[in-house]
């Protein structure tokens, strides 16, 4: 690495039917960092030192900030803040960072690798909450937006052979299901022990299998129904015995939250 050139490496001026000036030979210096982040301006007092420009109309330049503020959303679901319009860059919240982002960069499928970023509620206040953004490569700030995330379905499939989790007080493999805070299970949308279907993440599918405990709803519901959380056990006596022996059996469960 120590023979590889970085940095600037060609430079000249460009004159007006002149021949372009070079200062390649020039003394260069390199600075490490930006000077918003050593003046801080992503929070309130150093952000009220920096010069901020109104705009209106999208503009797509590099290496530039952005400032805004937002009334924090109602409720106590998770907030999040949709960067599908940016490119590179890192974002702070009323001075505290939430991490960097790179929209920009693309699955094979030609999708956003992430788009949206959590924002802790405990960084945000009532109202007036302030929003920094440091953008690298260029993107539409006007475009982004505060979102909350709910989550109404939840989903587990555990084999009968899957080792227990460390954190279990169990000896067997089991499902763990649970929704968010302040919410409970109001119903067992699938409940199938036996050989269900590999993937029943999606919404109304029939995902019984060959083999499957007629029991099987009974018990999850007993178990799960009104609560925030609940384990179920991926055991043959837990289903009124094993229904169909010398076959692998899991347990998959679709349940609501409300």
């Amino acid at each position: 690495m120590e023979r590889r050139t970085f940095g600037v490496r060609k430079m000249s001026i460009k004159r007006r039917q002149q021949r372009p000036h070079s200062i390649n030979i020039e003394l260069w210096k390199h600075q490490v960092g930006l000077y918003g982040e050593t003046n801080k301006i992503y929070t309130s007092e150093g952000s009220s030192h920096a010069e901020w420009t109104a705009f209106s109309k999208s503009i797509h330049l590099p290496l530039i900030w952005y400032k805004t503020t937002f009334d924090a959303p109602w409720g106590n679901d998770p907030v999040t803040l949709n960067l599908t319009s940016m490119g590179k860059g890192e974002v702070w919240i009323n001075g505290q960072s939430i991490g960097r982002y790179w929209v920009s960069f693309k699955t094979p499928s030609g999708q956003s690798s992430q788009s949206m970023y959590h924002i802790p509620r405990y960084f945000l206040k009532t109202g007036e909450n302030l929003l920094v953004l440091m953008e690298e490569t260029g993107g539409d700030p006007l475009q982004i937006t505060v979102n909350t995330m709910s989550i109404t379905r939840i989903y587990g499939t555990v084999s009968e052979f899957s080792t227990p989790s460390l954190l279990s007080r169990e000896n067997h493999p089991a499902v763990h299901l649970r929704c968010e805070k302040g919410k409970h299970i109001t119903d067992i949308e699938f409940a199938s022990f036996g050989n269900p279907v590999q993937d029943c993440r999606g919404s109304g599918q029939s995902c019984q299998g060959s083999c499957h405990a007629e029991i099987s709803e009974f018990v999850v519901k007993n178990a799960c129904l009104g609560r925030r959380k609940c384990v179920l056990p991926v055991w043959a006596n837990k289903f009124g015995g094993d229904p169909c022996p010398r076959i692998e059996k899991s347990l998959s469960v679709a349940a609501i939250c409300g």
